[in-house]
């Protein structure tokens, strides 16, 4: 169990680092416009494709493109005009440019505000190159920023020759505050526009009349090359039993025909096995019983085939280990249907530091939660049959106080002074002095300690088929408590003593990802770097990346768009961000609607991930969020919320390989979009550029609490033509209800070496996939 407690945001002067508490025959060929969603939508509007308006793509093709666009990935940032002098702060839009000279000398200048948390400084010193501005001529600096339009506080931070940290206050600012920070205020027009709420503020729902559903399941949430899924298929309930034609279309997501299929169905439960692939990618199988003019039942699902599952992961938890009359295989349906192939199991073990126990029963230490070992086995043992990986949550510095006292060897500051977690960081002396409780011992984690031979074997036990021990999992996500880029390791006699803690944390968990290899060739390990703390260094030795983000150290949507992007590279690594509703201003217990879907938009246009989700409660069919950092507080989720996951996770699963995955890549094409933002990614196999496309609104804050919001309906792009080269097809895509669930032709218009056309109505996320010959 970790707690953390984040500060307000400080004063200039000094800054403590806050501590941090997923026989056939032939169909028809009418079933290739048969559009089907997994979620609620009532009738799919398909724009048709005028071959007039679209001329055939330019001879080249996508060779032209991509050799363009590794030419774009390569350029220097383009310096916006006004960045060339310094001056007060510029505001354009929602974008405000922030501009400063220093003097001659200085190495570096931060920008730190009311809305960076101060640029996270300690003591003064800012050191996170994410807060840098950039140069743009000499002694001259500047950086964009997309802000909330409220009332912005902000400081230069500039690094001297000397290692010195000066703060200055913009000296051609209109105005200052009562401690001397600068004060900028956007323009009013920003805040006067409104959130267009619909009018349930809920996620659209399937409506009463729409046709019924067969339920559509994989066997597995994906398998891998060269193996087979399985179709689960049954009829609902009420429906005649007479057997009738049930009709198979599998496609690729833009809509190849690779598999079509018919066999008679008299609607009791089946299995259905599909072709094995040699090549890996997201595939919609969609299903029609009975006529196509009058169809029984309709039913659709994606299946995903990997080569590697982390590379398209979606996240979810386990936290509840009580002993009852558990259906785990109705639980691990529920994760399954969500698509989640990945499970954090979170505080399963006695206490920190023994995470591989022999005993069945026993309680969390220190906090005395009841522990059932064949509880938390069962969810797993169900969870792989459904090929969902388990993932052991454990601490990266810390034990409970009955394994510190058999294992006497800590970590300290740099006085000697062994140091313990109670909500925050402190010594165990001052801990004594304030009367305070000491929940954990943080410990030398160093490879000359003996900590670090004992741990590594716990984790062994932990990862291997032992009997002897309770479990068998398939990997880590190793915790910890954040900290300041600079922080410093401390261990008596140890040889890293007075080295950079990030660094003796980056071979730590390196050995434990070789320890995993070597126990599970297919195992999985992750570090938690809360606030990007660590995220940078751990890149080689973690198999994705973890990210738990505070709304003190960001709260603009843009930014975990950012967060994403930056930390997926350069190897294109899978990010999961972690963000609590409890952190929202005011704190709620779960997501509203309209806010879950932008955070998870964000994610998904940075080519990430959400965790939101775990503990699905199988007798009520609920799935439960997170709510903080302590995962048994999670709340089930609101109304509309599950279908709104499903189908946002549905969207990701089918576009791996085009806006996500290990070949596909961030491209910096500048393309506008006046009612927020937009990313482009290209995937040199598909030979497609996917845009990303996130609505903001006029609130640009993550944590606003915002319901779902009415279908844009006038939403326009103009793209430019990397080589001049025009797309074969184009198509749309979004998640959010409005009949677009699966991928649509639509049509464009070019003219003087640009793309532009007409935004087919969405709510908050969608996808143009660009299409490329040969």
């Amino acid at each position: 169990m970790t707690f953390r407690k984040p500060y307000p945001a400080p004063p200039p002067s000094f800054s403590p680092f806050p501590q941090r508490f997923p026989r056939l025959l032939p169909v028809l060929a009418f079933l290739a416009t048969i559009s089907l969603a997994c979620h609620a939508e009532s009738s799919a509007r398909t724009p048709s494709v005028d071959p007039k308006k679209n001329p055939s793509p330019a001879p080249g093709g996508w060779n032209l493109v991509w050799k363009e666009l590794e030419s774009l990935r390569q350029q220097k940032p383009i310096v916006p005009d006004e960045a060339l002098q310094p001056g007060p702060p510029v505001q354009k839009g929602d974008t405000i440019l922030f501009r400063f000279a220093s003097e001659p000398g200085g190495k570096a200048v931060y920008l730190a505000g009311n809305f960076n948390g101060w640029a996270q400084n300690n003591q003064g010193r800012v050191s996170n190159p994410r807060f840098a501005m950039r140069p743009s001529g000499e002694n001259l600096w500047y950086r964009e920023e997309n802000l909330h339009p409220g009332e912005i506080r902000y400081t230069y931070v500039v690094k001297t020759a000397a290692g010195d940290f000066q703060w200055l206050t913009d000296p051609h600012g209109k105005e200052t505050d009562g401690e001397n920070h600068s004060v900028f205020r956007p323009s009013p027009s920003s805040r006067q526009r409104k959130w267009p709420a619909s009018n349930t503020g809920n996620y659209p729902t399937i409506p009463p009349d729409a046709v019924p559903r067969l339920s559509v399941r994989t066997e597995k949430v994906w398998v891998p090359v060269g193996k087979a899924h399985v179709l689960r298929i049954s009829a609902p309930p009420g429906l005649t039993r007479d057997a009738a034609p049930l009709q198979l279309l599998v496609e690729e997501p833009t809509g190849k025909k690779v598999l079509s299929q018919t066999v008679e169905w008299d609607g009791n439960p089946l299995s259905l096995p599909l072709p094995p692939r040699k090549e890996e990618g997201a595939l919609r199988a969609r299903l029609v019983w009975g006529s196509p003019e009058d169809p029984r039942a309709l039913g659709e699902t994606v299946v995903s085939t990997l080569t590697r599952v982390v590379d398209d992961l979606r996240y979810g938890f386990f936290s509840d280990y009580r002993p009852g009359d558990h259906d785990y295989a109705g639980k691990a349906d529920l994760l399954a249907r969500l698509r989640i192939n990945a499970v954090e199991f979170y505080d399963y073990f006695p206490g920190h530091g023994h995470y591989a126990p022999e005993e069945k029963e026993y309680k969390f230490e220190p906090f005395g939660i009841p522990i059932s070992a064949d509880v938390a086995r069962e969810k797993m043992r169900a969870a792989g049959e459904r090929g969902i990986l388990s993932l052991a949550y454990v601490a990266a510095y810390a034990a409970s106080e009955s394994v510190y006292r058999r294992h006497p060897h800590p970590m300290t500051d740099e006085k000697g002074e062994p140091k313990i977690f109670n909500g925050e960081i402190m010594t165990e002396a001052e801990a004594d002095r304030q009367k305070k409780p000491k929940w954990f011992w943080l410990m030398n984690v160093a490879g000359d300690s003996p900590w670090h031979t004992h741990i590594l074997a716990d984790f062994r036990r932990a990862l291997d088929n032992d009997p002897g021990d309770q479990f068998s999992f398939d990997g880590f996500e190793i915790d910890s408590y954040g900290d300041n880029p600079d922080a410093r390791f401390y261990a008596k006699d140890s040889r890293r003593n007075g080295d950079k803690l990030v660094d003796v944390l980056h071979d730590f968990v390196g050995q434990v990802r070789r320890v995993t290899r070597e126990v599970k060739p297919h195992g999985l390990v992750s570090f938690n770097s809360v606030n990007e703390f660590g995220a940078e260094r751990m890149k080689d030795v973690t198999d994705f990346q973890f990210l738990e983000i505070w709304r003190f150290y960001t709260d603009e949507l843009e930014e975990l768009v950012e967060i994403c992007l930056r930390q997926r590279e350069p190897g294109n690594q899978r990010v999961i961000l972690k963000l609590y509703p409890a952190d929202m201003q005011p704190k709620q217990a779960s997501w509203p609607p309209g806010t879950l879907a932008r955070i998870l938009g964000a994610t998904m246009t940075g080519a990430g991930s959400l965790m939101v989700v775990g503990e699905p409660d199988e007798k009520s069919h609920t799935m439960h969020g997170l709510n903080s950092l302590f995962y048994p507080d999670h709340t089930p989720l609101r109304a509309g919320n599950h279908e709104l996951l499903e189908a946002y996770h549905r969207h990701d699963a089918m576009l791996y390989g085009i806006t996500h995955g290990p070949e596909v890549v961030h491209v910096p094409l500048p393309i506008p979009f006046a009612d927020g933002l937009t990313r482009t990614f290209a995937s040199p196999g598909h030979q497609t550029l996917a845009v990303q496309i996130l609505r903001l609104g006029p609130d640009r804050r993550w944590s606003a609490d915002l319901p779902w919001p009415k279908p844009l309906e006038s939403g326009a792009l103009e793209i430019p033509l990397p080589g001049g080269v025009e797309p074969a097809r184009i198509f749309f895509t979004s998640p959010d209800g409005t009949g677009y669930a699966d991928p649509a032709p639509v049509t464009w218009k070019t003219k003087a070496g640009r793309l532009s056309l007409k935004l087919p109505p969405f709510c908050v996320h969608a996808t143009l996939i660009l299409e490329y010959a040969p």
